[in-house]
């Protein structure tokens, strides 16, 4: 039996995007029905027909999925530049200090960089409140609070401006505060559409799930085509274990807005066939380069599909983004393992061991280093260090009865 420590392995288990095409274009179905014709007036005999009519149905459909694809490439493409519309806004504000709508607008700017670089969290569309803590909110929340605030003294009767405050407080982990402000931004325009998706969201973040749906569902009353709200509607089914309805409701909210990377992160997160998975999380850092969690996830996939070269390529990426990822660095260490590449798995577990937190598969792998480098005394130090954190840490154990 192989005594190296199990690899850390994430959860890949969805259906497939393409079950959900979008209807076929008619020129693919002028295409396709003329070159059955041809085939059925042909003066060959009837088994070529029968031969040749699958095809036809075959072309019909890669038309029907090339044009989706191609569809849903150039929309994933055709994003505005955040750094432009950004300097736009300060040039705005500079030329004009009274001007609401532009301090409301940056302020919105930075939630969504907010949303954008929170790497701790799901990445799904829900609030982080539990990282921004509201003593310590980030910097990009500060700048948010302080651009809204702005907004609201310019003009107090504007309801998106308190909807983009309540979603400011949500992401801080003020609640109560947020509920506040989005109540009377609901009072002042009942038909706000974001109102509603926000009130829906801050129901799921305190598990009041029929509330959930009850406003999301208000929300696509007024927009059939908001894509978001079919993504926190999957949340909230994933919330209730209801994997199924959750799937078609991302995959719903793909169709609605090809852009929407967190529904790709869940179905990825979730989907069963490896292929499948890969491609969701490919489709995700084509949206958001350099987006941590989809990376590492991909490289999980990789790795335990039997592809070190490709995994390694995925874990080098994240290190670049932050040279402490401690799952990044363990497996890099754990595939040198597996290839006999002792020097720098060992130095590979070094660094997760100097990160803190007691890694026990981190020390026992270590230890397994040095035993096949016949270095036992360090071997035996490392296990014995694992024993001391746990009792009975079966790979120490193991280790231990090898060195006798």
């Amino acid at each position: 039996m192989n005594p190296v420590t199990k690899v850390k392995r994430g959860i890949v288990s969805a259906v497939d995007l393409f079950q959900r095409r979008t209807s076929i274009k008619w020129r693919c179905l002028y295409m396709g029905t003329l070159f059955l014709t041809k085939v059925m007036v042909s003066s060959l005999q009837r088994w070529v027909v029968v031969l040749f009519l699958p095809l036809g149905f075959w072309f019909l459909l890669a038309c029907n999925s090339d044009q989706a694809n191609q569809k849903a490439g150039e929309e994933r493409k055709s994003a505005p530049d955040a750094e432009a519309v950004l300097k736009d806004l300060n040039r705005r504000i500079a030329m004009n200090g009274s001007d609401a709508t532009a301090y409301a607008e940056r302020a919105d700017w930075w939630l969504q960089r907010d949303r954008d670089v929170s790497v701790n969290t799901t990445d799904s569309g829900l609030a982080a409140a539990a990282e921004a803590s509201p003593d310590q909110p980030r910097e990009t929340l500060r700048k948010a609070m302080a651009d809204i605030k702005s907004a609201l003294l310019l003009d107090t009767g504007n309801a998106l401006f308190y909807c983009i405050l309540g979603e400011i407080y949500t992401r801080i982990g003020l609640i109560s505060e947020a509920d506040d402000a989005l109540r009377v931004a609901m009072a002042r325009n009942p038909n706000l559409v974001r109102a509603y998706l926000r009130r829906g969201e801050l129901a799921l973040i305190n598990r009041q799930y029929s509330v959930a749906f009850k406003y999301l569902n208000e929300a696509l009353r007024r927009d059939k085509r908001l894509a978001e709200a079919y993504l926190l509607k999957g949340m909230t089914h994933l919330e209730q274990k209801d994997t199924t309805s959750a799937r078609s409701a991302w995959l719903t909210a793909i169709e609605q807005d090809p852009r929407l990377y967190a529904a790709y992160l869940e179905l990825g997160l979730r989907e069963a066939d490896p292929r499948l998975a890969h491609r969701y999380f490919s489709n995700v850092l084509e949206i958001r380069p350099g987006h941590t969690e989809a990376l590492y996830a991909r490289a999980m996939l990789l790795q335990g599909q039997g592809y070190p070269d490709s995994a390694r390529q995925d874990y080098l990426a994240l290190l670049q983004l932050n040279k402490s990822h401690r799952d990044a660095l363990f497996n890099l260490a754990y595939l040198d393992l597996l290839e006999q590449k002792y020097d720098p798995a060992l130095q590979g577990f070094d660094r997760v061991i100097a990160l803190g937190s007691a890694d026990l598969p981190a020390l026992a792998n270590r230890g397994l280093c040095y035993e096949m480098m016949d270095r036992k005394a360090e071997a035996s130090a490392d296990y014995r260090e694992c024993l001391r954190i746990q009792k009975g840490y079966p790979q120490a154990l193991q280790g231990l009865n090898r060195l006798k």
